[in-house]
């Protein structure tokens, strides 16, 4: 566990334990994107499934006196891919801080410790997207020296999701995959 500078906070691998802490505060994360709630489709059991096989998170745990066992106030949440000509690369999939604990150091001490554990795993690049209206975020990138590949690679990107996925599944290709 690595203690942040007032060591009132501190950060960690999540476990198993933080799944319904890294639910809840997902779902805040997606308030604050203004996702609508009927297109949020991740539940406990998904996060349970998936930790440490498809992503991987850091945890932000606050210490106080007052309560029993640490409360978990951040997350940091990324996966790991392959691209040419990038090689490994990871992607910060999400990194949430709540209101109430923001500008303690938390949201850069979770990124810089997810490059260090991604540099150790071989990865060259970090990359991570930020809406267009958020001003905090964009200045949080820019402080890191982020480059906007947006605007450098003149690319957008696309999902394909819910039954407009589901229709893609069940297409039948020309051509057969042996």
């Amino acid at each position: 566990m690595e203690e942040m500078a007032d060591s009132k906070y501190a950060i960690r691998r999540a476990e198993q334990k933080d799944i319904g802490d890294i639910y809840r505060l997902s779902r805040e994360f997606a308030r604050c994107q203004e996702i609508p709630e009927d297109k949020i489709v991740v539940s406990v059991k998904d996060l349970e499934a998936n930790l440490s096989s498809w992503y991987q998170c850091l945890v932000l745990e606050h210490d106080t006196p007052e309560i029993e066992t640490p409360e978990v106030v951040g997350y940091a949440l990324w996966t790991y891919s392959f691209e040419t000509p990038l090689g490994r690369v990871a992607t910060l999939n999400d990194l949430y801080v709540m209101p109430s604990h923001r500008g303690c150091g938390g949201g850069r001490s979770l990124t810089i410790h997810l490059a260090r554990i991604s540099a150790e795993e071989g990865c060259r690049v970090m990359g991570w997207h930020v809406h267009k209206w958020n001003d905090q975020a964009i200045r949080f990138s820019s402080k890191l020296n982020a480059i906007n590949i947006t605007e450098l690679c003149k690319m957008d990107g696309m999902d394909l999701t819910g039954s407009d996925f589901n229709k893609l599944v069940r297409g039948t290709p020309k051509v057969e995959m042996i």
